[in-house]
C-alpha cells in the first residue's frame, strides 16, 4: 500500500545475523521517531536478543495493506524472515546468509513497489553473502542491479560534509582505469541532480585528483589530465558548478567545507576515512540514484563484539533520521 500520508514508513533490514544489526535495531525500538518503522528479521532472534539486553519489545506482523502508523516506543511492526539455523552472536553462517539475501531482495521489492518510502539497511558481512551469491559487492551494488539501475552512487553525508565516491568496492590496482570519461560524468550528474532533486537548489561541489598533489601536473601521475580535468571543464561548461580537481591532502579544511556542498573522492579510502573520522557515529550512508531513498550505517557487522551486547546505536539512529528527513524532502544539514 502506498503511503498517502505525510508519515513515511521505513523498512529496516536486520543485516548479518550474527553481528550487530539484531542489537542495533532492538535498541533503536526503545527511540522516538516521526515515521512508522518496519523490521524485516527473525522474530525469534529478535526477542532473544531483546531479552539478553534486559529490553521490553513489543513485535507485531505487518499488513502491508493497513494505513501507515506512527512509531511507538518499546514497540516494532516486523515481517518474520526465519534464519535456517540457530544463531550464535559472532559466529558466522552460510546457512543464514541466505536469510539475509533473501531479507535483502524482500527490502528492495517493497521499496520498488511503493510500500516503503525508504530502506535503512543493517551492516552485512559481504563475505558470507558472497557465498550465496557470487557478484555480491555490497548493498550499493546489490541495490542497484535490483533497480535495474546501470550506476548509483555512495555518499556519506553528516550534518557538516557529504562525502560522495567516483569507484566503490573495488581493488586499488583497478582505480585508475575505472575512473573513465563516461563514468565520471555519470557521477557527478547522478549526484549534483539528486541533491537539486532533494533541495530544488544546484550544489556546488569540489572534485578530488587521484594522485597525490592531484598529479602535479603529470609529474605524479596524469588522470587529473586526461580525464578528470577534461570531465571537469565540459560539465562547467554545461553550467554544473563544480570546480578541481583539488589537492586531496588539503581539500578537506574548514574554509573549504563551508565553501562546498559535497565532495567527490575517487575510491573508497581517499574520502570515507575524512568523513569518518570527523563524524562517525553520526554519519549515514546514502545510495543516490536509486528510484528510492536507502540510508544505512556508517560501520560494519562487528562481530568481535556481537556476543557482548554492548553495541551502539547511535549510526543506525541517525541513518533511519537521516532517511526520514529525506523521504520529507529536506536535506539534512
Amino acid at each position: 500500500m502506498t503511503n498517502s500520508t505525510s508519515l513515511p514508513r521505513i523498512v529496516l533490514t536486520m543485516g548479518e545475523a550474527a553481528g550487530v544489526g539484531p542489537e542495533l535495531i532492538v535498541r533503536l525500538s526503545q527511540l522516538a521517531f516521526e515515521a512508522q518503522l518496519i523490521v524485516l528479521a527473525d522474530r525469534e532472534l529478535l526477542r532473544d536478543v531483546a531479552e539478553k539486553v534486559d529490553i521490553q519489545l513489543a513485535l507485531s506482523d505487518i499488513d502491508w495493506n493497513s494505513a501507515v502508523e506512527q512509531h511507538k516506543v518499546g514497540h516494532l511492526w516486523i515481517e518474520h524472515h526465519s534464519c535456517k539455523e540457530p544463531v550464535v552472536a559472532g559466529k558466522l553462517s552460510k546457512n543464514n546468509a541466505l536469510t539475509t539475501y533473501q531479507i535483502l531482495q524482500r527490502s528492495s521489492e517493497l521499496a520498488l513497489d511503493g510500500n516503503a518510502n525508504a530502506i535503512v539497511t543493517a551492516p552485512v558481512h559481504k563475505a558470507n553473502l558472497n557465498s550465496v551469491d557470487k557478484q555480491f559487492l555490497g548493498h550499493t551494488e546489490f541495490f542497484a542491479q535490483l533497480a535495474n539501475v546501470e550506476q548509483v552512487v555512495m555518499m556519506l553525508a553528516t550534518l557538516s560534509m557529504r562525502m560522495t565516491l567516483a569507484t566503490t568496492h573495488i581493488p586499488l590496482s583497478e582505480v585508475s582505469s575505472a575512473i573513465t570519461p563516461n563514468r565520471l560524468k555519470n557521477t557527478i550528474n547522478i549526484i549534483l541532480s539528486s541533491l537539486k532533486k532533494l533541495t530544488g537548489k544546484d550544489a556546488k561541489m569540489a572534485v578530488c585528483g587521484l594522485n597525490p598533489h592531484a598529479g602535479e601536473d603529470g609529474l605524479l601521475g596524469d588522470e587529473e589530465q586526461l580525464v578528470i580535468a577534461p570531465v571537469i571543464r565540459e560539465m562547467q561548461g554545461a553550467g554544473f558548478d563544480l570546480n578541481g580537481p583539488f589537492p586531496a591532502d588539503t581539500l578537506f579544511t574548514p574554509q573549504k567545507l563551508k565553501q562546498f556542498d559535497v565532495f567527490l573522492a575517487m575510491y573508497h579510502d581517499q574520502g570515507l576515512p575524512v568523513i569518518k573520522a570527523s563524524g562517525f557515529g553520526q554519519c549515514a550512508n546514502v545510495t543516490l540514484g536509486l528510484p528510492y531513498i536507502r540510508t544505512s550505517v556508517d560501520h560494519g557487522t562487528a562481530l568481535d563484539i556481537a556476543a557482548d551486547y554492548c553495541a551502539s546505536a547511535e549510526s543506525l539512529e541517525f541513518a533511519v533520521n537521516y532517511a526520514i528527513e529525506l523521504a520529507s524532502g529536506n536535506l539534512p544539514s
